[in-house]
C-alpha cells in the first residue's frame, strides 16, 4: 500500500502534478486577467506578486497557453540565471538555435530580432517567471530590453513574476528601463476554504481518484487548508505528507493532526509510536459540564480523541470561545496526552495555559464556558510526573525519546535472552 500512497501523491501533488490539470480559482482568474490587460496597454508590462508556492508560475504558463498562436513568446525561469543563458533560452523560444555564444552577440542578435517583430506589430512577449532571483547580469540584460522602443512604442511586452519585493527592486535605479514603464502589479491571494477542497480532489481526479472524499475528506481537506495558509504550493506538500503518512484510506484527520504537531522527525516513525498505544481494560473517560452541569459523558473507544465545536469532532464543545479543531487527546500505554492544535484562544489545564501535557485523573481541562474532567487516565510513573513540568516545546521530544530508548532496552534484553 505504501508504494502506491507514494505515486498517488507525487502524481497529483508532485512536482509533474501542474503537466495533468490546472485549478483555476478566484486569484488564478484575476492574475490571469490583470497580465492580459497589461499585455495589451501602452506600457505593455506586468508584474505578478506572491510568496514562494503561490501559484505564479502556474499563472504565468497558462497565460503563455492562451497568447494568440502566431505570438513570438518566450518564458523562462530566472533563478540564478546569466545574461548569456537568458538571451540563448529567449533566442531558442522564439525559434532561433543561433549558436552563438559571445555576451554582444547574442545582444545584437535579441535587439534585432524584438525591433524586427515590433515594426510589424507582432511584439514579441518575454515571460521572466522570479525575476527576483536572477543574477544582475541578466537584470542589467533584462533593463535593456525594456528600454527598446520603434516608432514610440516599445519593441517588447513583458511579464515578470517573484516574491514581495519585486516592485521595489524594478523600481530601483539599477533598472530605470522598467521604472519608466510604470508597470502595474497584482498580488496573488490563497485559495479559500472551498476552493482548496476542489482544488485538492481536482488534482486527485486528474491521476485517476474521481472520488476525491476517498483520499481526502472534507474535514481533512479543511485542515490541510488551515496549516497551509491556503497557498496551493504548501497544500500539495502537507497534502503529500498527510498521505504518506496515512495507514489507512480515506486519511484520518487525527492522524494528519497528529503528524503535525509532534513534528516527528519522518512519517515511518508514526507506526513504531503508534504500536505503543494500549486501551486498557479500564477507559479513559471525559465528564464535560458547564456553570457546574453535567453536559455530557465521553468514554474512549479509541487511542486518540478530537476536541472542538466541529461536527467532526469526537467530543463536540458548543462553544462560541472553543476552536472547530480545539485539542486532541492521545492515549498511550503509560500516559494521556493531550496537544492543543493552535487553538484561537488556547486550551487550560488546572488554571494553566498550556500547549501539551500528560494528563492523570481528575485533571479539569477548560475550552471556553466549558470544563472536562479526565478520569481513568493512565498511572503515570516518576519519570512522566517530572515531564509534566517541563516546558511544552522540550514536552513532547523528551516523550517521543524516552520511548525509543525504553524500546530499545526492551529489544536488548530479549536479544540477550535468546
Amino acid at each position: 500500500m505504501q508504494s502506491k500512497q507514494s505515486w498517488i501523491s507525487e502524481k497529483a501533488f508532485g512536482k509533474d502534478g501542474e503537466s495533468l490539470v490546472t485549478v483555476s480559482y478566484k486569484s488564478h482568474k484575476e492574475a490571469l486577467s490583470h497580465l492580459q490587460s497589461a499585455l495589451k496597454g501602452q506600457q505593455g508590462i506586468g508584474l505578478l506578486l506572491g510568496p514562494e508556492g503561490a501559484g505564479k508560475t502556474t499563472v504565468a504558463r497558462r497565460l503563455e497557453e492562451l497568447l494568440p498562436g502566431d505570438s513570438a513568446v518566450a518564458m523562462i525561469d530566472g533563478t540564478r540565471i546569466k545574461a548569456n543563458d537568458m538571451m540563448s533560452q529567449m533566442l531558442a523560444r522564439f525559434g532561433y538555435d543561433t549558436g552563438l555564444e559571445a555576451e554582444s552577440e547574442l545582444e545584437k542578435m535579441t535587439k534585432m530580432f524584438a525591433m524586427q517583430q515590433a515594426k510589424v506589430r507582432q511584439s514579441p512577449v518575454l515571460i521572466v517567471d522570479n525575476v527576483d532571483r536572477m543574477y544582475p547580469s541578466a537584470l542589467r540584460t533584462l533593463n535593456m530590453l525594456a528600454e527598446l522602443e520603434i516608432e514610440g512604442r516599445y519593441a517588447m511586452r513583458i511579464i515578470l513574476t517573484g516574491r514581495e519585493g519585486l516592485t521595489a527592486l524594478v523600481g530601483s535605479e539599477g533598472m530605470p528601463g522598467i521604472g519608466k514603464r510604470q508597470a502595474g502589479h497584482f498580488e496573488m491571494s490563497p485559495l479559500t476554504v472551498k476552493e482548496s477542497l476542489i482544488y485538492i480532489h481536482a488534482r486527485l481526479a486528474a491521476c485517476g481518484v474521481n472520488d476525491g472524499d476517498t483520499i481526502f475528506p472534507v474535514d481533512v481537506c479543511d485542515y490541510l487548508h488551515q496549516q497551509s495558509g491556503g497557498w496551493p504550493g504548501s497544500i500539495n506538500d502537507a497534502s503529500i505528507q498527510a498521505m504518506r503518512g496515512a495507514t489507512s484510506f480515506p486519511v484520518r484527520l487525527s492522524d494528519t493532526i497528529m503528524q503535525q504537531r509532534l513534528s516527528l522527525k519522518s512519517v515511518e516513525d508514526l507506526p513504531t509510536l503508534g504500536a505503543e498505544k494500549v486501551v486498557g481494560p479500564i477507559k479513559p473517560s471525559l465528564t464535560v459540564s458547564k456553570n457546574g452541569k453535567i453536559v455530557s459523558e465521553y468514554r474512549f473507544e479509541g487511542d486518540r480523541v478530537l476536541l472542538g465545536r466541529s461536527d467532526f469532532a469526537d467530543v463536540v464543545v458548543d462553544d462560541q470561545f472553543v476552536s472547530k479543531m480545539h485539542a486532541v487527546l492521545l492515549l498511550f500505554s503509560d500516559a494521556l496526552v493531550m496537544l492543543d492544535l493552535n487553538s484561537s484562544n488556547g486550551t487550560t489545564v488546572n488554571s494553566v495555559v498550556v500547549r501539551s501535557t500528560i494528563l492523570k485523573s481528575d485533571d479539569i481541562i477548560s475550552l471556553g464556558d466549558h470544563r472536562l474532567k479526565v478520569r481513568n487516565a493512565p498511572v503515570i510513573s516518576d519519570e512522566m510526573a517530572e515531564l509534566r513540568q517541563s516546558p511544552d516545546t522540550l514536552k513532547m521530544k523528551t516523550l517521543v525519546d524516552m520511548r525509543r530508548k525504553r524500546r530499545q532496552r526492551l529489544e536488548l534484553v530479549k536479544t540477550q535472552g535468546e
